[in-house]
């Protein structure tokens, strides 16, 4: 028999992603609020992670064996101004869904390079941990939860999540791409270093983790580490757009600049890899080599 997976957070960029995947390998049970932007919403289960009632009986219901928590409050700037939601989703929700499963279920978290200040990257597995800002606070203490909660637990951190799916506000790429498909200029900051993750990469890395029943804490992004800037840039080169559309910007300018860009970011928050190709035996791809692949599919 297939083993159960409940996924959270499933219209969202990496939860829908993680559908199409498993769907045919596993018994999957995509759920998400009622707030969903996917518009593939109608086949998700409506849950709201944060209401305890609501989270015992759908678990109730499906005993998964493997629980996959791609629900969260990513807004950085809202997490600022709406604390107590922040640490609603992404805190008490977990908490929530650790509550109510089996002790037996496997957890696998998605965190964020978010839980590092950003002074000292590209950071490692063993890194000492120190955000920032609230939304990173709010990441580490679910991290820290389920460390504590003994049960089996995956936590995979990475950033800058992107793919061809457009729909997304969080999507980086998407917004590069349809501002510079319309002749649009943007201003991108260009001192945030990180190493983007391909959505459909990271897929791969979670089924593979499930198959081989890893624990643990694992990083997963690109082989490179860019600026904003320059994963814009790149994008520009490989869909032939016009790079005169993308002007730099510094981060201290684009909180001058912003009115609503009030928390504080990491500058070097870039995650190294080595960990996880070294005990997966896997490889990991650059930027440059992900947005081809895109290329090929939405060109």
């Amino acid at each position: 028999m297939a083993r159960k997976i409940l996924i959270t957070g499933a219209g969202g960029q990496l939860g829908l992603a993680l559908h199409q995947k498993l769907r045919d390998k596993f018994d999957v049970f995509p759920t998400d609020s009622i707030t969903s932007e996917s518009r593939f919403s109608r086949s998700i289960k409506n849950l709201d992670i944060t209401v305890r009632s609501d989270v015992e009986t759908t678990i109730n219901e499906i005993n998964p064996d493997i629980i996959i928590n791609c629900a969260a409050y990513t807004d950085v700037d809202g997490s600022e101004r709406n604390k107590d939601k922040a640490h609603m989703v992404n805190v008490a929700g977990l908490q929530n869904l650790i509550h109510a499963s089996d002790h037996s279920t496997y957890f696998v978290q998605i965190s964020s390079d978010y839980v590092f200040d950003g002074d000292a990257g590209p950071y490692s597995e063993e890194d000492h941990t120190f955000p920032i800002n609230y939304y990173g606070k709010t990441k580490l203490e679910a991290e820290n939860i389920l460390r504590g909660s003994r049960r089996k637990y995956l936590i995979i951190r990475s950033n800058v999540l992107y793919s061809e799916i457009l729909i997304y506000k969080s999507n980086f790429f998407s917004w590069v791409y349809k501002s510079l498909i319309n002749n649009k200029s943007i201003s991108v900051v260009n001192d945030q270093i990180s190493n983007p993750t391909y959505v459909f990469h990271l897929v791969d890395v979670i089924f593979l983790c499930i198959i081989l029943n890893t624990e643990g804490i694992y990083h997963y992004g690109s082989d490179d580490y860019l600026s904003r800037y320059e994963f814009a840039i790149i994008i520009a080169e490989v869909f032939g757009f016009d790079k005169s559309l993308l002007s730099p910007i510094d981060t201290k300018s684009l909180l001058d600049k912003v009115q609503s860009y009030i928390a504080e970011r990491p500058v070097n928050s870039g995650l190294k890899v080595d960990k996880i190709e070294r005990e997966l035996n896997i490889s990991t791809y650059s930027t440059e080599y992900s947005l081809k692949k895109i290329q090929a599919i939405i060109a």
